[in-house]
């Protein structure tokens, strides 16, 4: 008796293990999957943001990713593969983004005033 009591407590606690480990599976996996809603948001917010919208949303992304890589050793392939392209597509928007905003800088201000005039 005392032999199966011990079973029952083995599988029991078995058990558990596998429910908690899949939970936070589970969990992890959708973190990714709404960081990548937010990346895909903010892709698209970032082509007409102001430079300082801009950098809040830069220092969000930072905030955002350490956190949740802080996790990836419960993340399974999938959710690995949709970490990679969230990183991909947010390179990209940082990309576009210091494009617009080197151009906005080297774009020359014009003053039609008289005394700038010869």
């Amino acid at each position: 008796m005392n032999h199966i009591k011990t079973w029952i407590m083995v599988c029991l606690l078995a058990g558990l293990v596998v429910a908690c480990t899949s939970e936070t599976r589970h969990s992890a996996n959708r973190e990714v999957e709404e960081f990548s809603t937010w990346i895909e948001e903010n892709s698209k917010r970032a082509e007409t943001a102001t430079e300082e919208e801009w950098n809040e949303m830069e220092a969000a992304y930072n905030r955002k990713a350490t956190e949740i890589e802080k996790r990836s050793a419960d993340w399974d392939d999938q959710t690995k593969a949709e970490w990679e392209k969230a990183q991909v597509q947010w390179q990209e928007t940082v990309g576009r983004a210091g494009t617009r905003f080197r151009a906005s800088e080297a774009e020359p201000e014009f003053d039609t005033g008289p005394e700038n005039r010869e």
